[in-house]
């Protein structure tokens, strides 16, 4: 399944509110989520395929795993 930008940044955002005390870093994912879209250069408009919503899940889980590590960095470094 394709998922256009916006479409993605909603789906994650909607998952990560799910976790208590998340709004902030829904937040979060989203800018820096568009400064890794930006940084990629993508000329086209961008799009994620994704086998199942368990990859956003996947996502969004790996995020908070990171912030609670201090590992945001890595995050975005090994995101694709």
């Amino acid at each position: 399944m394709k998922l256009k930008m916006e479409e993605l940044i909603e789906a994650v955002k909607e998952e990560l509110l799910c976790y208590e005390d998340m709004e902030q870093a829904a937040q979060q994912w989203e800018k820096e989520f568009r400064m890794w879209v930006k940084q990629k250069n993508k000329k086209q408009p961008f799009t994620m395929n994704i086998q199942d919503e368990d990859e956003i899940f996947e996502i969004a889980d790996s995020y908070r795993d990171a912030i609670e590590e201090n590992k945001v960095e890595q995050y975005w470094k090994a995101f694709s």
